[in-house]
């Protein structure tokens, strides 16, 4: 690895097949950063930069190939500790959920989403195939809040999710998964032709007849909601 001085210090990363324990301690003397690696953390990890790296650009670079491997970093009282990713879920301090999730980073949190049109537990089962396997989502249902634990970055996507979903309108969420084409290229052609069809008949769409029509394209799925079942088999 190489350091270069510039208005901040950055750091160029080649480790091909490393050791992970010695990736681990080379980048937190990069970074000033004190890791303790878990026992349990073994194998080898490549992290090569073509370009020179800020500090939190290494970090989050570390992250994102230890995320590969199965591992992942906890922060605890200014030690960052190297955990399988089973484990994270129990180690994660709540300290700065918001910083992480602003950051929409490698880092594993855990987030409450307060539902206020859907029902949290039907949520679950449309919500789970979205959540890293190793990680968790439960219901509570007295307050209707959802409690979900996952990365940074993947909880950012599943909030815009919840938020779409959380609405006023009414109606059962069809997901159907697309297996020849891409869910967001039919998002768009599904749109204008519903959209057209409104238009061709002179009325506008009520509210019992609209229809909601989203994409997950992680998973290349459609999630549709309308309160018409005429119009969800028109779609």
């Amino acid at each position: 690895s190489n350091r270069s001085s510039s208005r901040q210090d950055k750091f160029a990363l080649n480790f091909v097949n490393a050791e992970i324990g010695a990736v681990v301690r080379a980048v937190g003397s990069f970074t000033n950063q004190t890791y303790v690696v878990d026992p349990r953390v073994k194998g080898t990890v490549s992290l090569v930069s073509p370009e020179p790296l800020s500090r939190d650009e290494a970090r989050n670079a570390l992250l994102a190939a230890l995320r590969l491997q199965g591992f992942t970093i906890v922060e605890s009282g200014g030690v960052a500790k190297v955990v399988p990713e089973n484990d994270a879920k129990i180690q994660a301090s709540p300290a700065d959920p918001r910083r992480a999730m602003s950051r929409g980073d490698n880092t594993i949190v855990t987030q409450v989403f307060q539902l206020n049109y859907e029902s949290a537990t039907a949520l679950v089962p449309v919500l789970r195939p979205l959540i890293a396997p190793n990680n968790t989502i439960a219901a509570y249902p007295n307050n209707n809040t959802l409690v979900i634990t996952d990365y940074a970055d993947n909880l950012q996507r599943i909030a815009r999710i919840i938020s779409s979903i959380d609405g006023p309108s009414s109606g059962d969420l069809e997901i159907i998964p697309v297996e020849h084409a891409l869910a967001i290229d039919l998002v768009n052609i599904l749109n204008k032709m519903l959209d057209e069809g409104s238009r061709g008949t002179g009325a506008a769409v009520d509210a019992g007849q609209r229809l909601t029509v989203m994409a997950d394209p992680r998973t290349n799925t459609l999630l549709l909601r309308t309160p018409s079942q005429a119009r969800l088999n028109l779609a």
